[in-house]
């Protein structure tokens, strides 16, 4: 029994000496861990937080972005719009344009087109009266009944102003 005595004792020192040396610095490492583990818990949970608040402000972000692309696409759409309008507007302008300068042009050309008939249809009157006065009168029959029948418009042309003319009637009877 003695020998279960003195170990014990020595088993009563052996635990002195640990809780009383060994126990301290344990205890200290220990709460030490678990102040470690529970500032990374904390870091953690902050960070859980901090990723939800960057995934919520990214949504977000995303969803203006969404939105403002949207806004921008319906602008250029409008845009667009506005600009083929006015294109068209500009091309019906210069159609318009277009059409009257032609319609002026065609219209100075008809006048040209007239003038240089009736000037080729004058001198081509002159030219066959030209030539028919020649034939009529290159015979001397013909000359002399020319111009006896000349006389004779003179003559009656004469004799129609004389009775439209009250001048003349006057006149012709005086004598």
């Amino acid at each position: 029994m003695a020998t279960t005595i003195s170990e014990l004792v020595a088993l009563a020192v052996v635990i002195y000496v640990l809780w009383r040396f060994a126990a301290p610095p344990i205890r200290k490492m220990m709460a030490n861990q678990q102040q470690t583990v529970q500032t990374q818990l904390d870091e953690s949970e902050k960070a859980r937080q901090a990723l939800a608040e960057a995934e919520r402000k990214h949504a977000d972000a995303v969803e203006k972005a969404r939105l403002e692309a949207a806004k921008i696409r319906e602008e250029a759409r409008a845009d667009a719009q506005r600009i083929s309008e006015q294109l068209r507007e500009q091309a019906d302008a210069e159609v318009e344009r277009i059409k009257a300068q032609g319609n002026e042009q065609i219209t100075l050309q008809r006048q040209q087109l007239i003038r240089q008939l009736r000037a080729d249809l004058g001198s081509e009157a002159v030219a066959k009266a030209g030539e028919r006065v020649r034939t009529e009168l290159s015979e001397p029959e013909a000359r002399s009944a020319s111009v006896d029948r000349f006389l004779d418009e003179l003559e009656s042309m004469a004799g129609a102003e004389d009775s439209s003319d009250p001048a003349v009637s006057k006149n012709s009877g005086v004598s």
